[in-house]
C-alpha cells in the first residue's frame, strides 16, 4: 500500500549489494594444496628430472643401477659369509685365537655381544685339530673365492675383462696382505687409543682403509689401472668405510644382542649379514665413484 514503509516485497528484500567472492575459490579445502603451489611443485619436479640425468649424482646413480649394486652387494655378502668367514675362523684358530668375536672386535662389541658371537660362531674344540689334509685345501679355496668375488666386483666396476685363473697368485697375495693388515690393525689399535685418543684413531683408520683398498684395487686389477687413476676410488672407499665402521660401532652390539635373544644363534648370522652387505655396498660405491669422477673430469678436460 502507498505509504506503507514497514512491509512489502521491496522492504523485505532490501537494497541489493555486490556479491562477495566465495571462500572456496580463494582458500583450498582442508588438506588440499593450493592450485598455484601444485603448479610450482610440478614445474620444480620437472626441472629436477631434466637436470638430474646430466648431473654428477645422476651419473653415479646410473652407474650403480647398471651394476645392480644392491643385489650384487647381497651376493658378495653371501660369498663372504659362506667362504671368507670360515677361512678367517680357521686362520684365527691357527694363530691360537679361537675367539670368533675377534673378527669384528674393531666394531666395538660390548661384553654381552662378544659373548653371543663367541657362543654362536666358536667351536668348543680346537679348530686345527679337526681341519687336516684336504680340509685345509677347501678352507684356502674359501679365501680364494672371497678374493675372486672382490676381483670380479672391481673388474665389473672398472669395465675390465676377467683374466681367469691367471690371477690366482694375485688373489693369494691379496689374502696375505689382508692378514698382514689385520695383524697391524689389531696391534696398533690399543696404542692409538692410548696415545691420540679417538681423533687420532679415527684419522688413522680412515687413512689405513684408503691405503689398503687402494692397493687392493691395483693388485686385483692386475695393474691395468694406474695408481693415479685409482686414487679417487680409494679415497671414496676409505671415507665410506670409515662411515660404515662408525655406524656399526654404535649399533653392532645392540643388534647382535637383540637378534641373539630373539632368534638364538641364527640371529648372530642375521646381524653379521647386515655388516657384510654394508661392506659389499661400500666397496661398490667407492669403486663406481672413482669411475664417475674420472669420466666426468676427462670429459670436462676436452
Amino acid at each position: 500500500m502507498p505509504g506503507d514503509t514497514t512491509g512489502g516485497p521491496l522492504a523485505a528484500t532490501g537494497p541489493t549489494r555486490p556479491s562477495e567472492p566465495s571462500a572456496q575459490t580463494d582458500q583450498p579445502a582442508d588438506g588440499q594444496v593450493p592450485v598455484g603451489l601444485r603448479a610450482r611443485g610440478a614445474r620444480r619436479a620437472a626441472e629436477v628430472r631434466a637436470w638430474f640425468p646430466g648431473s654428477a649424482a645422476g651419473h653415479l646413480w646410473g652407474r650403480l643401477n647398471a651394476l645392480d649394486f644392491v643385489n650384487r652387494g647381497i651376493l658378495f655378502a653371501a660369498t663372504l659369509l659362506l667362504c671368507f668367514i670360515p677361512f678367517m675362523l680357521a686362520v684365527q684358530s691357527l694363530r691360537g685365537r679361537g675367539d670368533a668375536a675377534g673378527l669384528i672386535r674393531r666394531f666395538g662389541l660390548n661384553a654381552s655381544a662378544a659373548e653371543a658371537v663367541r657362543r654362536g660362531l666358536t667351536s668348543p674344540h680346537n679348530t686345527t685339530s679337526s681341519i687336516t689334509g684336504l680340509s685345509w685345501v677347501f678352507v684356502i679355496m674359501g679365501g680364494l673365492a672371497a678374493a675372486t668375488a672382490l676381483q670380479e666386483l672391481y673388474e665389473t666396476a672398472f669395465d675390465e675383462p676377467s683374466r681367469g685363473y691367471k690371477d690366482t697368485p694375485r688373489r693369494l697375495a691379496w689374502l696375505l696382505a689382508l692378514l698382514a693388515a689385520g695383524t697391524v690393525t689389531a696391534t696398533s689399535q690399543p696404542w692409538l687409543h692410548s696415545v691420540g685418543g679417538p681423533v687420532l684413531f679415527a684419522l688413522a683408520a680412515m687413512v689405513g682403509a684408503t691405503a689398503f683398498w687402494w692397493f687392493s684395487m691395483w693388485l686385483l686389477l692386475s695393474g691395468r689401472r694406474t695408481w693415479r687413476e685409482l686414487m679417487p676410488a680409494a679415497i671414496a672407499t676409505g671415507i665410506c668405510w670409515f662411515g660404515m665402521t662408525f655406524y656399526f660401532r654404535l649399533s653392532m652390539s645392540s643388534t647382535i644382542t637383540s637378534d641373539y635373544k630373539k632368534y638364538g644363534e641364527i640371529g648372530i648370522v642375521f646381524a653379521l649379514m647386515q655388516l657384510l652387505i654394508a661392506v659389499g655396498v661400500v666397496l661398490i660405491i667407492g669403486a663406481v665413484f672413482g669411475v664417475v669422477w674420472r669420466e666426468r673430469h676427462a670429459s670436462a678436460a676436452k
